[in-house]
C-alpha cells in the first residue's frame, strides 16, 4: 500500500485519537483556569518526567510494535517478548517514581500510573493487526475521564489523581482488548534502537519546559507548556498517523517502495502541513481569550513552534517509509544527536531569552531532522537495494 493510501486508510483511528487529544486539551484548559500558574508548572514538569518513564517502559513499541505485529502476528515470540519486557520495566519505573515522590512531592505521586499506561499499553498490537477501533477506544476513555474530572479536581494533588486515574482506565481497557497469545521463550530479545529514538524525541519535546522551570521560573514553564498544547496536539496527530500507516505500508508492499515513493511522500507531507497556515494564526490569537491574559506572553514562542510542527508534518510520510524499511540504528543515532544539540542550545540561550529561545531551538532541531529524512529518501532512490531493518533479519533467522 502506498504511503498516501496508508494514511487515508488509518484516518478513522487518527481522528479518534484526535478527539481524545482534544478532550485532554479541554481538561488542561479548565485546570489552567482553576490552578495557580506555579502548580500548573509543577504538574506539567511531573507529566513530562512520567511520560519519559513511560517511553522507557514502552521499549520502542510505539514506533516498531505495529510493524512487528504486521510481519509476524500476535502469536510471535518476538511480540510476546516485547510485551513482557514493557510490563516489567514499566512497573519498576512506576515504583521508582512513587518512592521519589514520597520524599519530594507526594502530591504528584499518582502520576506513576502515567508510566504504566504509556509503557505497558497495547494499542500498538491492535494497530498491527488492523483493529483500529480497539486501538482508539482506550484513548477516548482517558480523555472522557479527564474532562469529567477537570471541573471538580481541587489543587495540585487533585489534578494528579485525576491524571493518574484516567491513565489507569486507559491501561486496563487497552490490556483487556488486546491479548497476546504467543510465548516469549525461544524468541529474539527486543532491541532498544527505537527506545533510544523515542527518548530522544521526548527530549526534543520536553527539555525546553524543564530548562525553563530550572533557569527561569515554574510560572514561565507553566505558560510555555500551556501554549505548547496547540502544537503538541497537532504533533500527536501526525505521530499517530505515522504509527497507524507503518503496519499498512509494511504489509502492503516491499522495501522497494522507498525508492519509488519518497518524492510523493514529501509532497504529501507539504500538503498535510498546509492547514497550519490558517490554524497557526488562530492559535496565536486565541491565547488571550481562551487561556487568559497571562498566557499572551507565550505568543512569540507559539509562532516559532507552529513553524516547527509544520516541518515535522512535512517529514511525516518520509518517517513512515523509514520506520518500515530504513535502519532503526541510523534514525536513533540521528535523533539523539538532534536532541543533544537541542538541550545544549536550551541551556545556553533560555536563561537569557526565555520562551522564545526554547521555541527557536525546537525549530532548529526540526530543520535538521527534515534534512535527514529528505537525504535518506534521496539516497534510498539511488540505491539498488535499500536497507531492511535488522529486526526483520533477526526475526527471520
Amino acid at each position: 500500500m502506498r504511503p498516501g493510501r496508508a494514511l487515508v486508510a488509518s484516518s478513522g483511528w487518527v481522528l479518534a485519537r484526535l478527539a481524545a487529544q482534544g478532550l485532554e486539551l479541554a481538561a488542561w484548559i479548565v485546570l489552567a483556569r482553576r490552578l495557580p500558574v506555579g502548580d500548573l508548572g509543577v504538574l506539567a514538569v511531573a507529566l513530562v518526567v512520567t511520560r519519559v518513564g513511560g517511553l522507557v517502559g514502552d521499549w520502542g513499541a510505539v514506533h516498531k510494535g505495529g510493524r512487528e505485529v504486521a510481519r509476524h502476528g500476535t502469536a510471535s515470540p518476538l511480540v510476546a517478548a516485547l510485551v513482557r519486557r514493557r510490563a516489567r520495566v514499566s512497573a519498576t519505573l512506576a515504583g521508582v517514581w512513587a518512592l521519589m515522590c514520597l520524599g519530594v512531592a507526594p502530591a504528584v505521586a499518582p502520576l506513576g500510573a502515567v508510566v504504566v499506561a504509556r509503557g505497558a499499553g497495547r494499542d500498538w498490537v491492535a494497530l498491527g493487526a488492523g483493529r483500529r477501533v480497539r486501538a482508539a477506544l482506550p484513548g477516548l476513555v482517558r480523555g472522557g475521564v479527564l474532562v469529567a474530572g477537570a471541573t471538580v479536581a481541587s489543587g495540585l494533588a487533585g489534578a494528579a489523581w485525576l491524571w493518574g486515574g484516567a491513565a489507569l482506565c486507559e491501561f486496563a481497557l487497552s490490556r483487556a482488548l488486546n491479548p497476546v497469545t504467543g510465548r516469549p521463550e525461544g524468541g529474539p530479545a527486543p532491541d532498544a534502537w527505537y527506545l533510544l529514538a523515542g527518548l530522544a524525541d521526548q527530549m526534543l519535546i520536553s527539555a525546553d519546559t524543564v530548562v525553563l522551570a530550572v533557569l527561569r521560573s515554574s510560572g514561565e514553564a507553566g505558560v510555555y507548556a500551556s501554549v505548547y498544547r496547540y502544537p503538541a496536539a497537532w504533533t500527536m496527530v501526525v505521530g499517530l498517523g505515522v504509527v497507524a500507516a507503518v503496519p499498512l505500508v509494511v504489509a502492503g508492499c516491499g522495501p522497494g517502495v522507498a525508492r519509488r515513493r519518497w518524492r510523493t511522500a514529501l509532497a504529501l507531507g507539504v500538503l498535510a502541513a498546509s492547514p497550519l497556515v490558517v490554524l497557526g494564526p488562530l492559535a496565536v490569537w486565541s491565547l488571550g481569550p481562551v487561556w487568559g491574559p497571562e498566557f499572551v506572553a507565550g505568543r512569540d514562542a507559539l509562532v516559532l513552534l507552529v513553524v516547527a510542527v509544520g516541518l515535522t508534518t512535512v517529514s511525516a510520510p518520509l518517517r513512515v517509509l523509514h520506520v518500515g524499511f530504513g535502519s532503526d540504528r541510523q534514525v536513533a543515532l540521528v535523533t539523539v544527536l538532534a536532541a543533544v544539540g537541542n538541550l545544549g542550545a536550551n541551556l545556553l540561550l533560555v536563561g537569557t531569552w526565555g520562551m522564545t529561545a526554547a521555541a527557536a531551538t525546537t525549530l532548529a532541531a526540526q530543520v535538521a531532522l527534515l534534512a535527514y529524512f529528505v537525504t535518506w529518501g534521496w539516497r534510498a532512490a539511488a540505491l539498488r537495494a535499500p536497507a531492511v531493518p535488522m529486526t526483520a533479519v533477526t526475526a527471520s533467522t
